[in-house]
């Protein structure tokens, strides 16, 4: 008996060793299926984690001017940047240093939005960069330019805008140019390209029709995305609207009952200059007291000047004009009309009109409009 039950039957130990090879390809199936199964589970928390993004920045550089100059910060928040659409939530501002984070599906341009108290009124300032997966480190030099670095778009983009940057400086417009355009066809196919146009000379009607030749050559997507649409678009409006030296295009709006025209003041046989301002424009107030200095300098000699509200509220057009003690007569109302028929997209900006209506000097260079007078009536 004992031997027995020390060394049982062969077919007791076949069955057994069938049982126990069954069993073991069991636990080896199960150890198999468990071991794919935690392989997807890192798939998807890899997959989710490479969908999430972090940005920090250190904006002591922006709030040191902006307390300098008497405005304070209230807060912000990230924006598309095409179509100011929020991203995130807006934060009281209580720091310098700021973070955000997040998923995103599909790499977008975004900008840091901050939003300002400033004497007399309100404002919104933008710093754009591109948001994707990743740590993003948007990097201020002072209060108005950016640069953003950590993740491949970012670090193509700002990289390539540097070097630009130093060949420009150094004199090499030429090269300069040459690099933005090299750049753009060997990103034709990602966002970096979009954003890169605005680096490319605008100034002309001929430098408009070779930003269009460009735009041609690009994917389909950085061709449809909403900046560039926006950017083809003004350069057809540059192409077919008045230049230094063309005759005035007159525009009309309607406010308080009324029609109001830039034929009523331009080619009536005096120089006018017209200043395009806002009244939430820092800037544009700033260089208000020099318009009215020569309005009254001049005003003897058949020159007047006129302020035309860009994308502006008229009571608050009104409400800024009264506290700045603007003398000379205002066109409200206007949104973006005289801004698309001008072909300008940043304020303030001037243009110079002769008395019979031909454009002597414009831009964003008030200087450019003061020598101009000078010459024509005298210092």
């Amino acid at each position: 008996m004992l031997i027995y039950f020390a060394f049982p039957s062969l077919s007791h130990i076949f069955v057994g060793a069938i049982r126990f090879k069954t069993k073991t390809k069991i636990i080896q199936k199960m150890k198999k299926l468990f071991i794919i199964a935690l392989l997807a589970c890192y798939t998807i928390v890899g997959w989710a984690q490479e969908k999430n993004y972090t940005v920090s920045s250190d904006m002591t550089p922006v709030v040191k001017y902006f307390l300098e100059q008497g405005d304070t910060i209230t807060s912000f928040y990230l924006a598309d940047l095409a179509t100011k659409d929020p991203i995130t939530e807006k934060q009281a501002y209580k720091e310098p240093k700021i973070t955000f984070s997040g998923k995103i599906e599909t790499p977008l341009i975004a900008s840091l939005q901050l939003e300002m108290k400033i004497t007399g009124g309100v404002r919104t300032l933008s710093y754009f960069f591109f948001l994707e997966p990743g740590n993003i480190v948007v990097k201020f030099e002072d209060y108005h330019t950016n640069t953003a670095e950590g993740t491949p778009l970012n670090d193509a983009f700002f990289g390539a805008l540097k070097k630009r940057y130093q060949v420009y400086q150094a004199g090499e417009k030429e090269k300069a140019q040459k690099m933005v355009k090299d750049y753009i066809l060997q990103h034709k196919n990602d966002l970096t390209a979009v954003t890169m146009f605005s680096a490319l000379n605008m100034e002309t009607k001929e430098d408009a029709k070779n930003v269009l030749a460009i735009i041609s050559k690009c994917s389909k997507d950085v061709q449809q995305h909403l900046i560039t649409k926006r950017l083809a678009e003004q350069m057809n409006n540059k192409i077919a609207g008045p230049a230094k030296g063309d005759k005035f295009k007159d525009f009309a709006v309607e406010y308080d009952g009324q029609t109001h025209k830039l034929s009523d003041y331009v080619g009536k046989g005096n120089y006018v200059l017209v200043d395009f301002w806002a009244s939430w424009c820092g800037p544009c107030r700033a260089g208000i007291p020099h318009v009215i200095a020569l309005y009254e300098k001049y005003k003897d000699k058949s020159f007047t000047a006129l302020g035309v509200a860009v994308n502006d509220k008229p009571e608050k057009t009104l409400e800024a004009a009264k506290k700045l003690d603007i003398p000379y007569p205002l066109i409200l109302n206007t949104e973006l009309i005289a801004a698309n028929l001008y072909d300008f997209n940043a304020i303030p900006y001037y243009i110079l009109f002769s008395p019979d209506g031909t454009i002597l000097t414009r831009g964003n260079n008030f200087e450019e409009a003061k020598a101009k007078l000078e010459e024509i009536f005298g210092k």
